[in-house]
Order: C-alpha cells, then structure tokens, then sequence
C-alpha cells in the first residue's frame, strides 16, 4: 500500500511502481515490464511516464491494453488525492484493488501478518491527520519514510540489513539472523513479570514467529551464554521461543547457561568495586570505644614516672 501512495504521489519511484503494476495480477507479464523498462532508458523517463506511454513502446502489443487501467487507476487516485484525506485514499484504494479480499482468502500466517502491516498504516495515517493542521499525501509520505525506509531496499545489493521484527513484516531474506534470543530480552522481562504476562508472551511469541519465517534459506539464532549489564556479568537462558521450536527442525546445538558457581574472571570495574566495598567501616559504638581506649593510653602515660 506503501508503494501505491508513493506512485500516485509523484510516479518518481521506479521501484514502488515495479511493486504494484501486478498487485493484484493483471497479466502484466516480464518480458512487457522489461520493454517498458528499455523505453524508459532510451527516452531518459522514470518507469510510470513510459507506462502512460504504453501505446507508443513497439512490440508491446496487447500488454498496452492491460497497462492502460492501471495508469487510468493511479491518475484517478492522484486526483482524489487532492480532496481526500490519506486514511480515505487508503481505504479506496484497499477496496478497489480488491488486495486485502485476496490476502483474506488465502488465508496464510504471511498473509495474515500483511493485513496487520496495512492496517497499521492506516492507524499511522490516521495519527498524521489527527496531528496536522494541512494533512497532504506528500507530507504522510515524509513522516513514514523517517520510521519505514526499508521499502527503498534493493533486494540485489550485497550488505547486511539491520531492521526491527515490525519492519521486517512482510519481507524475506535469503539468510536471517535472530540475536539476543534470551529470556528477558525476547520475550521481554517486562513481559514476564507482567500481570497479563500470558497475553504478553504469546504476542511477542507471534512476532518471533514473524521473524523465524523471514528466512528463505538459511535462519541463524543466537543468544549470550552471559552479557555485562552495568558492570555486572548477568546469566541468560535461551529464549523459551527457541525451546519451543521442534529440535529435528534445527542443527546444531541449544547451550544453556554457565552454573553461578562456575567461577567466572571478574571485569576490572568488578575487582574496583570490590575492592571499595572491603574496605572496613566501624558503627558509631565501636567508634565511641575506640576513643576511650585512646584516652585511657593518654592517662596511664601521664601516670608513668619519668
């Protein structure tokens, strides 16, 4: 939905465009896409202005009858745009793509977790509209793209993406990687103690699930057998996520924490503050005896003839 308004904001994003050309299909095949493409380079415009000129790109065929509504679709919406507020242009465009009837009917985890994405930003659009006083399509786009630019991600570049589980709905990886899988970090320790602890855990279970389903090939989990919390060597158990996951499903080897009595090399800040905490200190009474034995010595030297 993202990319929707992006499109009919400005048509500039070659990428937002190439997302949704077929989302829903409209048999908009590759080979059309990749001409549409050529046209685009060869005429030095970004992809939706050779789209509008659909009509004109040789050996396009009967795909320009098929490109045509979609470009029908994003000029209406760009008009709207300008007399509905962003929440609206959501829901319309929802209801005419019809996107959210098909994620309902295939009726998946993924696509559940899509419907909760578009939902949310419909929350988020809302918020925006509530906060300004001149809501604009341009200026929602602003706002999200400084807490969501994980859509101008290109799936080709060779580096590592570093992103929340929320973000990361939606999307897959070829390889993931899941760390801090600790119990008091995932599920959280504030879920644990929580007077609804049950309900917290299980949505924090739900988004674990999100995140385990991210990989496309190869799914790392890691967690610290101890971490250094203000100067103090904490002991963590492996997530009871990971625990719960079948262990034919996994390689390798789930490692449960270090015994407390293992002795363990202490950090610099620990032997510092040790060392400060020994130090002897006296109560006001032992204090006060001290005294008087210093001067009952004072008096006996006075009494010793010289």
């Amino acid at each position: 939905m993202l990319s929707y308004l992006k499109t009919i904001a400005n048509g500039q994003d070659d990428l937002a465009v190439r997302r949704i050309i077929n989302v829903p299909k409209r048999g908009i095949g590759a080979t059309s896409i990749t001409k549409v493409a050529i046209y685009a380079a060869e005429h030095e415009m970004n992809f939706y202005s050779a789209l509008c000129e659909a009509a004109e790109i040789p050996g396009l065929g009967k795909a320009a009858a098929k490109i045509e509504p979609f470009v029908l679709f994003v000029q209406s919406m760009k008009a709207k745009s300008q007399l509905k507020p962003v929440s609206e242009l959501l829901q319309e465009i929802i209801e005419t793509t019809g996107y959210v009837r098909e994620l309902e009917a295939e009726g998946t985890d993924e696509a559940e977790a899509r419907i909760e994405n578009i939902d949310e930003l419909i929350s988020k659009a809302v918020d925006y509209e509530e906060a300004q006083e001149h809501p604009t399509l341009d200026g929602f786009l602003e706002e999200v793209a400084l807490v969501a630019d994980i859509d101008s991600l290109d799936a080709d570049s060779d580096y590592v993406v570093l992103m929340t589980l929320h973000s990361a709905k939606g999307l897959e990886f070829p390889n993931v990687y899941l760390a801090g899988m600790e119990d008091g970090l995932f599920p959280s320790y504030m879920s644990i103690v929580s007077d609804n602890a049950d309900a917290e855990i299980e949505e924090e279970r739900r988004l674990a699930y999100v995140g385990i389903t991210r990989a496309m090939k190869n799914l790392t989990i890691t967690s610290a057998r101890m971490r250094m919390v203000r100067g103090q060597t904490q002991y963590g158990k492996v997530s009871r996520f990971v625990k719960e996951i079948p262990p034919q499903l996994l390689s390798g080897e789930i490692y449960e924490p270090k015994s407390y009595e293992e002795p363990v090399e202490e950090s610099s800040f620990q032997k510092a503050r040790k060392a400060f905490r020994s130090t002897p200190t006296y109560s006001s009474e032992v204090g006060k005896a001290m005294v008087r034995h210093s001067k009952a010595k004072s008096r006996l030297r006075q009494c010793i003839p010289k």
